[in-house]
């Protein structure tokens, strides 16, 4: 029950992924808002827990409301990207609600219904950023409406680790698109050359059956019609009707026998149920039409390897690997779908699993048109039968080169040509020939680390940063593998280079605004503690000091003239007390009118030098502020950081006691702060 929802403890430092285990659904009427949810009772003790034959709901047109209570449990605050990954949905709306206030907070909306640029994150899946206070504790609804199906799959993800995950999972993806790809441009251009029917069909099928792959898994819609978001679903059910059609064309033409009469009337069954699915945008909606998609996969692909089954039993013996094709596919189908209703997301080796049979499936397929021995070739042959699809890898969207196990390259498409700022492969070649792929690595150790490990495993990815041809650096994502060499070929080493420079500074952004105040450009009290927390861990040999500075007349000149005078205040001080400070010196502004200065290996006398050096600095400083000048006066608050065992946060409350003992003696004064005498 609602009443009894319990919390999904969050927190970054133990996990970087993680399902909500507390999830709770509601089916309403198209108008119920959240507004309604929250204000009646009966509508809040009618949530009910999703359970695992819940995985799956149907919406009919109503919308599903799911209900989770997030807890942030690390004391500081903390970024999530909430994921919910069904790129079929029609309307996705996700609110935050403070459960003290009950405030609502509408963080996004989004859906197939509505063009791609208008995501708030631009990935393929809804994702939605969720910033966490220190120890906060609000529940998140998630309004779903589709005209089908809803699941219930739902991931909390750590920014870096979901953007790594999710260039991962391009790269696949891009790749297998492309190997379907070049299978139908084979098939084309052997259809070209014999003019054999089942070469056109067996072409169309791998386009179509790509562009079906495509769309489920979200990057058809950014790259081919972001601003139509109406024809996606439609276009789904198009190429996947085009897809069976093809199949069943391809498996008929394929058969050396003529048919029986059972399985012409299958055969002539099946197109028209692939065809009922092709034309399905226009003549029904919603559930019905899911349902028409699920059946006509499971009766043509079963059908046909029933077929191709018994042809085989009968002796022919190019039905053998139809057979096992429709296996593999009708199998391939299964995993697919189900994953793409919620299923087996946990699992990641689920998504590998099914696009590998769904390789396998395409290849025995593609191979089903020739003998045996005529599919036994040499890898020198296989290396020239590869040539024929140049164009193809150069007009790859990620970066993708070939190398010897020297570091010299062999071969590199036009993306990576654009990354390192190269116009022809002559000329990248000419650079290289000297030093190899170091010649990229703007720290040359870090390549050395790169290929130890390479030889190590095999296969290695890592962030490295980089130096395009001018030697200006950039950040990439290089992947790789090593091919091991044989009786006939050398080992060599192919991968891919993907620039994620924007990816990166946009992180340093969000680091840099964690760590620093907005007024000042100082670190902040944030970073300040964690600094002094490490450096207690880290048990320096000499003692560090704290000071605790405070302003005297700040709130008179911020009550007097506003927030923008005290603002500017703030700013030109911060800059007067940066004067003069030791590298390793760190100026932090606390909140309001408090500084705080942590000098590390200072002891109490060299602490005491520092602080009369910033009185005399703020004597010569005076503020102007509407053609009138002011003189400002600060206290200074010393604690020696010694071995006492105290926490950061009880040596800063120590520094600002004896602040406090400062600005009680007067203006412009120094206290150092001492432990209190015991008395027995």
């Amino acid at each position: 029950m609602a009443s009894q929802t319990e919390s999904t403890g969050l927190n970054a430092d133990t996990t970087a992924k993680t399902s909500i285990l507390y999830l709770y659904f509601l089916n309403t009427a198209s108008d119920v808002t959240l507004d309604d949810i929250l204000a009646d009772p009966a509508y809040t003790h009618s949530f009910q827990p999703v359970l695992n034959d819940k995985r799956i709901l149907v919406s009919d047109n109503n919308p599903v409301w799911f209900k989770a209570r997030l807890r942030n449990t690390s004391k500081h605050p903390a970024t999530w990207l909430l994921e919910y990954n069904f790129p079929m949905v029609d309307k996705l709306e996700v609110y935050q609600v403070d459960r003290a206030s009950k405030d609502i907070d509408l963080l996004n909306r989004t859906g197939n219904d509505y063009p791609f640029n208008e995501r708030a994150l631009p990935y393929r899946g809804y994702v939605t950023e969720l910033n966490l206070a220190p120890e906060q504790e609000f529940d998140l609804y998630l309004r779903v409406l589709d005209a089908a199906i809803v699941p219930s799959d739902i991931t909390l993800w750590q920014p870096g680790t979901f953007i790594s995950v999710q260039q991962g999972n391009a790269i696949f993806d891009g790749v297998l698109s492309g190997i379907l790809l070049m299978l139908a441009l084979h098939s084309f251009i052997m259809f070209n050359q014999l003019r054999q029917r089942q070469r056109l069909y067996q072409g169309l099928f791998f386009s179509c059956f790509a562009m079906v792959l495509a769309i489920l898994n979200g990057l058809a819609f950014p790259l081919l019609w972001p601003d139509n978001p109406a024809i996606n679903l439609a276009v789904l059910y198009i190429f996947a009707g085009l897809s069976l059609l093809c199949l069943n064309l391809f498996i008929r033409a394929r058969l050396e026998q003529p048919l029986s009469f059972f399985w012409h009337k299958v055969h002539i069954f099946n197109n028209l149920l692939s065809l009922s699915l092709l034309f399905s945008p226009l003549l029904i909606g919603g559930e019905w039409r899911f349902w028409l998609l699920l059946g006509s996969i499971i009766v043509v692909i079963s059908s046909n390897m029933l077929l191709t089954l018994h042809y085989a039993i009968a002796g022919q013996k190019s039905a053998r690997s139809l057979a096992l094709a429709c296996f593999f596919l009708l199998i391939s189908a299964a995993i697919l779908t189900t994953a793409q209703l919620g299923y087996f997301k946990q699992l990641l080796e689920w998504h590998y699993l099914t696009l590998l049979l769904i390789l396998l499936c395409m290849t025995v397929i593609h191979f089903s048109l020739d003998h045996i021995h005529a599919e036994l070739t040499t890898d020198h042959d296989s290396l020239k039968e590869l040539a024929k699809y140049k164009t193809l890898f150069n007009q790859a969207t990620e970066g993708l080169f070939v190398g010897n196990a020297d570091g010299q390259l062999l071969d590199a498409n036009l993306a990576l040509l654009q990354i390192l700022g190269y116009q022809q492969i002559n000329e990248l070649r000419q650079d290289v020939g000297g030093n190899g792929m170091a010649r990229f690595y703007a720290n040359p150790s870090e390549r050395q680390d790169f290929i130890s490990q390479l030889h190590k495993f095999g296969q290695q990815q890592a962030e490295i940063r980089g130096l395009r041809a001018d030697r200006s650096p950039f950040w990439a994502l290089l992947s790789a593998r090593l091919v091991p060499a044989t009786a006939t070929e050398p080992a060599f080493i192919h991968g891919s280079v993907i620039d994620i420079s924007k990816q990166k500074l946009a992180y340093e952004q969000l680091s840099y605004q964690a760590n620093h105040d907005a007024i000042t450009g100082l670190y902040n009290r944030h970073y300040l503690l964690q600094q002094l927390t490490r450096s207690l861990y880290q048990g320096a040999k000499r003692n560090s000091s704290l000071l605790f500075i405070d302003v005297a007349q700040f709130n008179e000149i911020n009550n007097r003239f506003g927030h923008n005078a005290g603002d500017s205040l703030l700013k030109q001080l911060g800059q007067q007390l940066e004067q003069n400070l030791a590298p390793a010196d760190m100026l932090a502004r606390l909140e309001k009118d408090q500084f705080a200065l942590l000098s590390p290996g200072k002891n109490a006398n060299e602490a005491l030098v520092i602080a009369y050096r910033l009185i005399d600095q703020v004597k010569t400083f005076n503020f102007s502020w509407q053609q009138q000048q002011f003189t400002i006066s600060i206290n200074i608050g010393i604690r020696v950081i010694d071995n006492s065992r105290q926490d950061s946060d009880s040596f800063l409350m120590q520094a600002a006691a004896a602040a406090a003992s400062a600005r009680a003696k007067g203006q412009n004064r120094i206290h150092l702060y001492t432990e209190p005498m015991l008395t027995s």
